[in-house]
Formats: structure tokens, sequence, C-alpha cells
């Protein structure tokens, strides 16, 4: 590893605690000297880490003071913070690490569990101690693009973090499989109306993170089997009467054509907004998609302000 010390950064920024590590791709690719060159001279964003393609690593910062490549995971309220890597990509972000990247991103993973305690598992929330990847969650990436690409996002989950795990505890790596689900955050871009006395399927307009490519821009369709999943939908309603009531269900679907539906969950109208985070657990078949769909039962149109689908899925 090379030294490459940024400054003013390095002695300029808070020191944090670190709890967790996040890997990125920086959409070039460079080595660790040119990242560098890039954290010096053209943003004050950096990484703590710079790796190129040939598995070389550059360090700019040291790993307890504050990098800021990760929004809200540079460095909590409570001092803590996550250790960040950018790596050498194509200018699509679309290639898979090269064997000798993989190969430094485990040995680094096994650094940082054993200097500072960082926990041998997937990040289960964003403040949640442990190892990630920079689309996990908005919180980490507020602008809600890609990084490090859908190749090594899988990477991390088959091949990476089982790597570091085994190379920690001795045991042959585990990849794939229902310990790694993958993650899904929809939402709307904007609210809309929904008319009184129909079904009607959200439309997701604003797509977080889709790690399973199931949704398509604007498109209802949030998971296709066969899978398993599990997850919220978080719905806020303007204008519902109080004591009028908004359905919320799962639908299933086979192409367009309407198949089954699933236990309904009700929004009942109080003063002001009304709120609700519905349930939503289920194994669907290969063949089917599934949809969220709201039935206004009030005698008016009401507005659904916000949309939030977060969802864990388990491919079959």
């Amino acid at each position: 590893m090379k030294r490459l010390e940024l400054q003013p950064e390095s002695d300029a920024q808070p020191a944090i605690r670190p709890t967790q590590f996040i890997a990125h791709s920086i959409v070039a690719p460079w080595t660790p000297e040119r990242t560098y060159e890039y954290w010096r001279d053209s943003t004050n964003l950096e990484s703590h880490f710079g790796l190129g393609y040939d598995g070389s690593l550059g360090q700019f910062i040291g790993t307890q003071t504050r990098a800021d490549a990760n929004a809200a995971a540079n460095r909590c309220p409570d001092g803590t913070g996550a250790i960040s890597l950018e790596s050498a990509s194509n200018l699509e972000a679309s290639d898979p690490w090269t064997a000798e990247q993989v190969e430094t991103l485990i040995q680094l993973g096994v650094w940082v569990h054993q200097e500072h305690g960082i926990p041998l598992r997937l990040c289960r929330s964003a403040d949640d101690p442990g190892f990630g990847y920079h689309r996990m969650f908005r919180e980490w990436n507020p602008d809600g693009h890609s990084c490090p690409g859908d190749a090594r996002a899988t990477q991390f989950k088959e091949v990476v973090l089982p790597g570091i795990i085994a190379r920690v505890t001795g045991q042959t790596p585990q990849t794939g499989g229902d310990d790694m689900p993958e993650y899904v955050n929809l939402g709307i871009a904007k609210a809309y109306q929904l008319a009184p006395g129909v079904w009607d399927s959200i439309e997701f307009t604003q797509e977080w993170t889709d790690e399973t490519g199931d949704h398509t821009p604007n498109g209802a369709v949030v998971v296709r089997g066969g899978a398993r999943f599990t997850g919220t939908l978080s719905l806020t309603v303007t204008g519902l009467a109080k004591g009028e009531v908004v359905q919320a269900r799962m639908s299933e679907f086979s192409g367009e054509t309407h198949v089954q539906d699933h236990p309904i969950d009700e929004l009942i109208g109080i003063d002001g907004d009304t709120f609700a985070v519905v349930p939503a657990t289920k194994r669907i078949a290969a063949g089917r998609t599934i949809r969220f769909r709201l039935l206004n039962q009030g005698a008016k149109p009401v507005k659904v302000t916000s949309a939030v689908g977060t969802l864990l899925v388990w491919k079959e």
C-alpha cells in the first residue's frame, strides 16, 4: 500500500470511530495516484483508499479521520463513521472488479475488521456496523446513482464479503444463498391524485436502489418471481377525510394480467395528513410479479404525497 496523504483534510477533518466499510467505483480507470490527484485538485470530496485495476492500493486519509465519500455515513452524531474505498472502473461503472482488485479488497477487509472491529456482516441499515457498498442506502447515496455498479454489487455479496469472512475465520467461502439478499428502494418523484372507487397500482417514478433489476423506469412492478421478499410500503395521504379509508394491498400479475390479491391494510383518515407503514412479506412464483395497489374508498379524490417501498429480496 502506498501512502498519499491529502492535506489539509488529514489534519483538519474531525476524528471518527470506524464502524463501517463502504466500497465505491470511481467511474474512471484510474490508478491510486490519479485518484489522489483528483481528490487533491478537483473536488472537496475524498475517500480513505483508492484501488487500481492491478490491485494497487493508495491511502489518502487515516481511517480514524473523516473522509467525505459517503454522505451521512461520513461521520455520525455519535462520532462513528465509515471507511471508504474508491476503485478503478470503466467509464460506465459496469465492469466487475478484477481478480487483483478482489484480492486487495479481501485483504483490506480483513485488516479493517482486525484493526477496528468492524463486524463481519453486510450492513442491515444505514447506521448498522458492518460492510457495504455505496448504493445500498439512500443515506449513503442521496443522489441515487448505482455505485459501484450491478456487477460489483453482486461480487461484493457473493465473493468479497464471503472471502473476508473466510480469511478471518479460516472457513471455506460460502457464496450466494439466503444470507445475502438484494436491496430494493423505490418511491414516487411527485405527489399524484388517487380517484375514488378503483384499485390503482402505484407507479414508482423514483428509483434509489434496484439491485434485482426487476423495476422498470416509472413502472409498477417491484419484485419478479421466483423470489421471497420482506419489507415495507410507507405511505402518506393528504386530503383523506377523518374516518374515511384508503386500502392498500399487494397484488400478483402475470404480464399485465391481474392474477391474485393479498390481504388488505387500511389507512384511516385523521385530522391532517394520514400515514401508514404496510408490511410486505411474501413468496412469489416464477413468471409472476408483485405490485402495490391502493383503493380510495372515500367520496372525493385524495393525494398520495409519498410512497416508499423498501424491500430485501432473495431470488430463487
